[in-house]
Parts: C-alpha cells; structure tokens; sequence
C-alpha cells in the first residue's frame, strides 16, 4: 500500500521511511514525520521521551532521528537510535534500513548486509532495501551483484532516482562510460536534485575526456551540497589543475581540507594543492619578470630598458602554457622545447624541470632525462617523487641494479612511495624476477590503486609467470582507469593472442597500431597473430622489426621467431635464436622448454629430456609435458610416456601453444591405448589393450 505522507525523493535515507510509515497522527508525530528540518528532532525527542507514547510511535520517531542523524554524519547518535528502534520491533524494516545505513557509512559492510538480508527477507518487495543493498555492494567492490540488486528495484518501481545513480556508479567503476550516462542522464530527468547524480555524471565525462562537462556537473553536484560533496570538489580542482587554472584549484583543494582534512580526500588534496601553488609561485615569478636572464650587451645598448624583459616574461609563461597542452597531446618532443625556452630564462625552475623530466622520458631521452632529475635533487636531496622517476630512467638505460638501488633510496625516505614500489617492481619484472615484481606491484597498487600503469605492470609480470588470466584481468583494469592507455591495450591483444582469443585479441592489437603504428608491443602482437595463423615467413619478418631494436621485447620477440624457424622445419635457425635468450637469461622457462622441443626434433633426446624436465620444474605446462612424452615415446619408455600424456590432458591450458598441445595428447592416449595389452586379471579377454 503506497503511504498516505507525502515525502520528498532527496535520498535514499528518507525514502525509507516514507515507503514504510503509516498514516500519520497530528501533533508532535506530525513534526517528527514531516519534511520541515527545523521540527523534526525536537518532536521526535519529544515523542521518545514519553514512555507513555504508543510503541509505534516511538518507533517511527527513533528511526526518524537516527535518518537525521545520519544526515548530518552523526554516526554514533544515529546508531544509538537506530539500534533502539531495532530493539523495540526487530522486524520493522525501516529500523533495519536505519541501522544499515551506518553501518554502510561506517564502512561496516557485512553488518550492513546481515541487516539488509533481514529486511528483504521480511519485505521481499521493498525497492530501498534493494537499492541500499546494491549500494553497499558497490562499496564492496561486487558490482555485478550490486547491478542485480539495483535491477530488481527499478523492476519493483522506476520512478526512484536512485537505482538509475546506483546503475550509473557501477557502469562509470567497470568502465562502461556511455552506459553510465544514460543512467544519470535517466536519475536527473526523474529528480533533478537526487544526490550524486551529478558528481557520477561528471567523474563519466571526467573518464570520457570531457572535462568541461565535467566541471560543469561537478560544480552542480557542489551547490546541491557545498557543506559535504568533499569528492565534487576534489574531481573539480583536479581538472582546474590539469587546465592550468591553479587559482580555482587551489580554492577547491581549500575546501576539501575544510570539510575533510584527515581523510583519504584531505590527503590526496593537501599533495596537490602544493603542487598547484608551486605552479602557480613560478608562473607569477616568470610573468613578473624574477626569473629572467641578463639582457646580452647589444640589447642592453639598444632596447630601451622600460621594454627589455618584457617579451621573454611573455614567451616564457606562454611557453609553460604550451608546453602543458603539449604534454596532455602527448606532443612530448614538443613540450621538452617549450620547456627548454622557460628553463633558458631559469635553469632552476623547479616545476619546469619537473615537467621536462617526464617529457625527456616519454620520448625515450634517459640520460636527458636524469640529468634534469640529477639537477632537482641538488636542489631538494630527498624529494620522493623524483627518487621514483630516477629508477625508472635508471630502467630505461637498462641499469636495473641503479634502479633498485633508487627505489630503495626512495622507499628509505618515503615507505610508502607508490612510484618508488612500481620502480622496483618494474626492474625485477625485466630482470625476470616476477614474484619478487608481483609483491612491488601489489604494495603500489594498495598506495595508489588509480595507476594504470602499475596494473599493466603486474599484467606484464604474471604474462612472465603464464597466468594470462590474471594478466588480462590486470590489462582490463588499467584501461578501465586510462582507457588510452595503448601498453595495456596491447598488452591485453597479446594476451588474448596467447590464450587463442584471436578475434578480441586482434582488435586490440590493430587499435594500438592505429594509434601509434611504432607501438612495440602491438608489433610482437602481430607477429604473433601470424604465428598462431600458419604465416610463419610474415611472422618471421614482423618478429625481426623488434629482435635488436627493442631491447624490452628482444626475449620474447626471439623465443617467438624461434617457433616460426621450428613450424619451418629450420632448426638451425630456431636454436641460434634460443641460444641467444639463454645465454642471457639461463634459467627463461619458455626459451629452455621450447629448446627442449627444438632438440626434440633434432632427435638429440639427451638432450631434449634435460631442457624439459628442467623446464617442467620450474613451470608446469601442456606442452612441456606432451613434448617430452613425445621424447620418452621415442625412446620406447612407454610408461614415462603415457605419465607425461596424461599430465598433460590434466593441466589447464595456459596458452595457445597448451591448447593445441593438449588435443594431440588425447589422441596419442587413443592410439597408445590400443597397442598396450592390459594382461593380468583386470581384463577377462588378454588381448584387449588399456593404458
């Protein structure tokens, strides 16, 4: 039955109560029901201190107090209330709402769950009890059983805003952008002012690179609740920052240390914030001309001195203003110039620096790039950021040992540097060492879990291991965060390649070759894609535009060439490809089992059972397995033979090389299965056959 008090649809929080209440009564139960903010508490205290009041109405009024409560972030107050409702009627749902609620905001989810599985139990048909179920199941992380929830309360009633913003937060989380904003675009055109509606909305346009619709939603979400949308303004000062408009960023970072200075937001703020007003210091010392070099003696003749430094202020703010569009182009040849005209007029211009360092970097200029972070930490011996970026140029001269050893400075002076952790990752991952990556990785992410690149890393360092499934997991990650991320993009095309997804895997490789056709990665994919197709002599030819030239791929690029040399019956060729690899990594399991096969096929079985059994030792697989079951069968040990094809009929696949590995060993079984006698009692006719 629908309630006969009409109740506004501002939250999930009082559409609760109203879905549930009864008719209401005149007087103080009136007020403590009603919508005028002013009445309510004093008449629901009113009410709960008459123990002479009808249980009912004690009842409504605690849970209506502890709604209020909980509006105004008062937890321990709304739990007290919340818990007396309960204990006067635990069955009455809106008292378990009540209780969920802070739990939820008291990030106690599964007492949150225990109360909402109580109150749907009890009231199977009830839309906020799915609708705050589904919510606090996205707090979870579970969004598919968040969509569930949310689904089932839009089909009980699709008038209520809220299921569409919970929709919306769960497709903007996975990725699903304009999925995401036909939900909020569905919540604001039932209510207008439901909450997070907008700040959702702006945080998918954020993610779909449209920041002025971003700002703009943003700064709707903030005047619907400038006392408490602590991540509107946050969002908001962020894409200020990114602008270059370090004055309102600067303002929006003020306000969230206002409203939250000790939380995770006041944190994040408090960093950028600094960073901003840095910016902004020597952006006002280049315009006010501090910063300027000497006029050369002509000019000093010449120019009059009132215009003398007039034109370098300009051209020095207007190349830092360049030279930040250029960098968010990805035009990083560009930027490092722009750069070099401001740090001509200041060779210690520190966020110039800073900037150049990473713009050096992404063009692959290391030595460039770490004599401008060499410089930097004269200036400030211990700045954290820049101990991170020195491991990675130290990566990118393939000086690993330096990167390490500046990771661990940097971790020395910050244990919780997420840079500094990815570094070191990064160097163990390209050393081979990929647990020792994985657990870098994993302390990264748990500092920063918004880094793309930390995810395509850890994707990269379980490809080493052969969980592709993980990696992959890894990769959808990473784009899920920077969906023009084109490593992760075409590491994820490698990947599907490897587990014989060629189709999805394809599309990605070729999308990461549309953008940059010198993507290195997207290259080795598409060698592998003729590889896996029987194009052995075009994947030869793709495979030697990386072997040489990439030093990151040159393991895998030549363990890949060396199984088109095989499927070409050229063993020469594949071994001297394989020797390379070993003879800088010795212990590469997938260059060691595939020398295992090459010797195979020489027919130097010795040899062969020695690379594969040394192989199989470190790292299980179909085709190690089947491989040298083909050697033992070679051999005539029959029983070593059927052990190891039927190892590999049990293992999962974990490649494309698995798969088709796996089939030929079922029909080997088959075949050996009807050559070996069974004798004995096991089978009455002697001359059936078993394995």
């Amino acid at each position: 039955m629908m309630p006969s008090v009409r109740c506004r649809l501002s939250a999930v929080l009082l559409l609760a109560l109203c879905w549930s209440q009864g008719p209401a009564k005149a007087g103080d139960l009136e007020d403590c029901t009603g919508t005028v903010i002013a009445k309510i508490e004093p008449a629901c205290t009113v009410i709960i201190d008459d123990q002479s009041r009808p249980a009912d109405d004690r009842l409504k009024a605690y849970v209506v107090r502890s709604r209020l409560s909980i509006s105004r972030a008062k937890y321990d107050l709304a739990m007290a209330d919340a818990d007396a409702a309960v204990q006067l009627n635990p069955k009455f749902v809106p008292a378990l709402l009540a209780r969920a609620f802070v739990y939820e905001r008291t990030a106690k989810f599964d007492l949150a769950l225990t109360d909402l599985n109580q109150a749907i139990e009890i009231d199977p048909k009830n839309p906020i009890a799915y609708i705050t179920r589904g919510n606090v199941k996205a707090d979870q992380k579970n969004w598919a059983d968040s969509l569930q929830d949310l689904d089932q309360a839009i089909a009980l009633r699709q008038d209520i805003p809220q299921a569409y913003v919970g929709r919306g937060r769960a497709y903007v989380e996975t990725g699903q952008i304009d999925q995401a904003l036909v939900e909020l675009d569905r919540a604001i055109s039932i209510n207008a002012n439901v909450p997070n509606a907008f700040s959702w909305r702006g945080q998918a346009y954020r993610r779909k690179g449209d920041a002025e619709h971003a700002i703009e939603d943003f700064s709707r979400a903030i005047a619907q609740a400038p006392q408490t949308d602590i991540v509107s303004y946050l969002s908001r000062g962020q894409l200020f920052s990114a602008r270059g408009d370090y004055a309102r960023a600067i303002a929006d970072f003020d306000k969230v240390l206002a409203l939250a200075p000790n939380s995770a937001a006041g944190g994040v703020a408090q960093q950028q914030r600094q960073s901003a007003v840095a910016m902004q210091t020597e952006l006002a010392k280049i315009r006010d001309g501090q910063s300027q070099p000497a006029p050369a003696p002509s000019q000093a003749v010449t120019a009059p001195p009132s215009s003398a430094g007039a034109p370098a202020a300009v051209s020095s703010a207007q190349a830092y203003r360049d030279a930040q569009q250029f960098m968010a182009q990805r035009r990083y040849a560009d930027a490092a110039s722009r750069l070099g005209i401001v740090l001509g007029a200041d060779p210690h211009n520190e966020p110039a620096l800073r900037l150049r360092t990473f713009a050096l970097m992404a063009q692959g200029r290391y030595v460039d790039s770490r004599a401008d972070i060499d410089e930097l930490l004269r200036m400030k011996p211990d700045d954290k950021q820049m101990l991170g970026a020195r491991a990675m140029a130290s990566i990118g001269l393939k000086q690993f040992d330096q990167a390490i050893t500046d990771a661990n400075h940097a971790l020395s002076v910050d244990p919780n540097n997420a840079v500094a952790y990815l570094s070191r990752g990064t160097a163990n991952r390209m050393t081979g060492k990929f647990q020792d990556a994985i657990a870098d990785f994993d302390r990264s992410i748990a500092l920063n879990p918004r880094d793309a690149s930390t995810f395509s890393e850890r994707g990269q360092a379980y490809m080493g291991l052969g969980q592709i499934d993980k990696a992959v997991v890894d990769f959808d990650q990473a784009l899920v965060i920077n969906p023009l991320s084109d490593v992760a993009r075409a590491a994820r095309g490698l990947s599907l390649l490897l587990k014989g997804n060629s189709a999805e895997g394809l599309v990605d490789v070729k999308t990461a070759l549309d953008r940059n056709p010198n993507n290195q990665m997207a290259e080795l994919g598409q060698g592998l894609a003729m590889l896996i197709s029987g194009q052995y002599d075009r994947a030869i030819v793709a495979l030697n535009q990386i072997i040489g030239k990439a030093p990151a791929f040159d393991t895998f690029a030549r363990t890949l060439r060396a199984r088109a040399y095989l499927a070409k019956k050229d063993t020469a060729d594949a071994m001297t490809d394989l020797n390379v690899v070993l003879g800088a990594q010795p212990n590469d399991t997938d260059a060691l089992g595939l020398r295992g096969i090459v010797y195979s096929q020489m027919r130097e079985y010795d040899k062969a059972l020695d690379d594969l059994s040394k192989a199989i030792a470190q790292r299980e697989t179909v085709e190690r397995y089947f491989a040298r079951a083909t050697v033992y069968e070679a051999q005539n040990r029959i029983e070593k033979a059927t052990s190891d094809y039927k190892s590999a009929t049990q293992l999962a696949p974990t490649s494309v090389f698995d798969i088709l590995a796996q089939a030929q060993s079922k029909q080997k079984i088959q075949q050996l299965s009807k050559s070996i006698p069974c004798g004995g009692v096991a089978r009455g006719n002697k001359d059936e056959t078993c394995l």
